[in-house]
């Protein structure tokens, strides 16, 4: 691990929140690499990823214009999608341009690209409940193909009306910065496994936010702490309440 990036609102970074020390002036993401129009143009979802992707990218020192990208949601953007349907309903039923180019799975991806050029790797994944784990799972397999780092950026928003409310009051988005290589890196991830550490519990203001299990593996790394974390939250499922696991270890 080379870095971790987070944002959410009162939590600007990753420090902050592993301080518990939230910041009032943190409301929006400052996403500093969308300019111009990008910017006006994207979603909260899109901004917050971009911001936590820089963030974990400046202290890993990789070039934010070639690295590869892993992005992961279990949602996208579903607001605006639900926004679209109801304009489609609504008197001539026209669509607005911007919110339907917002629409598409890869919106926080193609926004990153966009602004710096990158035409690195990059996929956008789903993943349901093990999102968080096969997101550090893509990006094994990418770093064992002979890629030397790679980008994980995980983020999502509370699900709106009409889906079931999933408990969650806040958006939040996550980096991590991975390489192969040991040099420079803060903590180090091994052994990604399923059935191996009991699940994620729920925390506030979170609720139901899969990739909120990805919140121990962040504080562990930050911390330096030598640990099992599990990656997957607590749902219901399964009858031992155990999940996909890494172990982390301090560099």
């Amino acid at each position: 691990m080379h870095g971790v990036g987070l944002w959410s609102p009162g939590f600007p970074d990753a420090a902050s929140w592993c301080a518990g020390e939230p910041k009032a002036t943190a409301r929006e993401p400052a996403a500093a690499l969308l300019e111009g129009a990008l910017r006006r143009r994207a979603t909260l979802h899109a901004r917050m990823a971009a911001e936590a992707f820089e963030q974990a990218g400046r202290q890993s020192g990789a070039d934010l214009e070639t690295v590869p990208t892993i992005w992961a949601t279990a949602h996208g953007e579903h607001e605006t999608a639900v926004a679209i349907l109801a304009m489609m309903g609504e008197g001539e039923g026209r669509v607005s341009p911007t919110r339907f180019h917002n629409s598409v799975y890869n919106t926080p991806a193609g926004y990153a690209s966009i602004a710096l050029g990158n035409r690195a790797f990059s996929t956008t994944l789903a993943g349901g409940p093990d999102l968080a784990a096969m997101a550090l799972f893509e990006a094994g397999a990418l770093l064992g193909s002979g890629v030397h780092e790679t980008i994980v950026v995980l983020a999502d928003e509370p699900l709106v009306v009409p889906f079931d409310a999933d408990g969650a009051e806040a958006p939040l988005a996550v980096a991590l910065a991975l390489s192969s290589r040991a040099e420079g890196a803060s903590a180090r991830l091994a052994d990604l496994r399923p059935q191996g550490a009991p699940r994620v519990e729920r925390r506030p203001p979170f609720g139901g936010l899969y990739i909120s299990a990805v919140l121990p593996l962040a504080e562990a790394c930050i911390r330096g702490e030598s640990t099992r974390v599990g990656l997957e939250l607590a749902c219901g499922r399964g009858e031992d309440g155990r999940g996909w696991c890494v172990d982390v270890s301090p560099r």
